[in-house]
C-alpha cells in the first residue's frame, strides 16, 4: 500500500504536493496522472560504508519493494492487472513484449486499498475521517425490512 512516488526523495513530486494543497480533489488528479506513468516501486538503498567498514547514516528511503508493478485496466464492472512480460523471460528475442491479463477480484482490491497508510491518503488529497480508500469497495449493503420497503 504505498504510493510509487515519494516527495522526499522526488523534488519534481513534492512541487506537485505543494501547488495542489488547497485543492484536494486537483491534488488527487495530479498525484494520480504522475504516480500512472511510474511503472516500478522503487527500492531503497543499502547502507553507505566507509572504508574502516563503519555504516554511515542512512537516507531515508520510500520503502518500495522494487518490483515492476501492473497496469489496472477496467472492462465493465470488472478489473484486470496487466502484467507486461519482457521479451528475455520467453525466450524469444525478435518478438514483442506479451502482456498477460489477470483478473483482479473485488476482495483483492479491497485488500490493497486496506493497506494505505494514513499518510499516504493525506498526500492522495483524501480525507482520513470521510474518505478511506478501503470504503470505495461496498462490503455491507443495508436493506430495510419488508416492513419498512
Amino acid at each position: 500500500g504505498k504510493l510509487k512516488a515519494d516527495p522526499i526523495s522526488d523534488p519534481v513530486f513534492k512541487s506537485l504536493l505543494q501547488s495542489t494543497r488547497a485543492n484536494r480533489k486537483r491534488r488527487f488528479q495530479r498525484v494520480w496522472e504522475y504516480c500512472s506513468k511510474i511503472t516500478i516501486c522503487e527500492a531503497d538503498e543499502g547502507k553507505d560504508e566507509d572504508e574502516l567498514g563503519d555504516s554511515m547514516q542512512q537516507k531515508i528511503g520510500h520503502g518500495g519493494c522494487g518490483r515492476i508493478q501492473p497496469a489496472i485496466r477496467k472492462e465493465a464492472l470488472k478489473l484486470f492487472s496487466v502484467w507486461k512480460q519482457s521479451r528475455d523471460e520467453d525466450g524469444d528475442s525478435g518478438g514483442m513484449a506479451q502482456l498477460e491479463k489477470c483478473p483482479l477480484p473485488a476482495s483483492e482490491v479491497h485488500t490493497i486499498l486496506k493497506k494505505i497508510s494514513p499518510e499516504d491518503v493525506v498526500t492522495l488529497g483524501l480525507s482520513e475521517d470521510f474518505a478511506q480508500p478501503d470504503w470505495m469497495v461496498l462490503t455491507v449493503l443495508p436493506v430495510p425490512p419488508p416492513q419498512v420497503r
